[in-house]
């Protein structure tokens, strides 16, 4: 009896000090670092200032938006995949590096720091494999998980992104966002990629 009541009195000062936090079980969602597109293009940071995510996947949905119904269909995101590769290869080598990525990115590192590393260490290697099999659970990495979007693709674990490779991870990434598997996608579900993991 002793220790169901000692069992009892555990499980209600859990309770209390859960309830007691400002947020409740809630707390609000920290934006950490800056915002990429789905084609790893910088949305935020340097001369493009602090959009909230929704605002920065807005602009890139209307630029990328070539027939202007909306939506991105796949084929326009493969054409900006297309022009984003081109404009992060820097020397023109067909190749992306962590040093290159870096290179591209340092105008948009902000004043707070919010730079993100592209060191092509263990961040990069996390895969859809890591993931849920779930189709409804599946989402484009984000870098608050600690995912770089470019590298990422980097399937030969050779620290270096081809064409090939970044085109093949892209056609996987939108259908990953593809929620409603409509082969298109719309702010929605844009937005739902600015969302922390569950």
């Amino acid at each position: 009896m002793r220790r169901f009541g000692r069992a009892v009195l555990a499980a209600a000062l859990t309770f209390a000090i859960g309830a007691c936090h400002p947020f409740g079980d809630r707390r609000p969602v920290v934006r950490q670092g800056p915002i990429f597109s789905p084609n790893g293009e910088p949305l935020s940071g340097g001369p493009l200032g602090d959009p909230s995510c929704k605002d920065a996947m807005q602009k890139w949905l209307a630029r990328v938006d070539a027939n202007h119904d909306g939506t991105i269909e796949v084929s326009e995101f493969m054409a900006d995949a297309r022009r984003q590769f081109s404009a992060m290869d820097l020397d023109k080598s067909g190749v992306l590096t962590p040093d290159i990525l870096a290179r591209y990115r340092a105008p948009y590192a902000s004043a707070r720091g919010d730079e993100f590393a592209s060191d092509g260490e263990e961040r990069r290697h996390r895969r859809d494999d890591d993931r849920d099999e779930d189709d409804d659970d599946r989402r484009a990495p984000r870098v608050e998980d600690g995912v770089d979007p470019v590298m990422i693709a980097d399937v030969s674990l050779q620290n270096r992104v081809t064409l090939d490779e970044f085109l093949t991870y892209e056609r996987s990434n939108f259908a990953a966002i593809d929620a409603a598997h409509a082969g298109r996608i719309d702010l929605d579900e844009l937005v739902a990629t600015c969302e922390p993991a569950r």
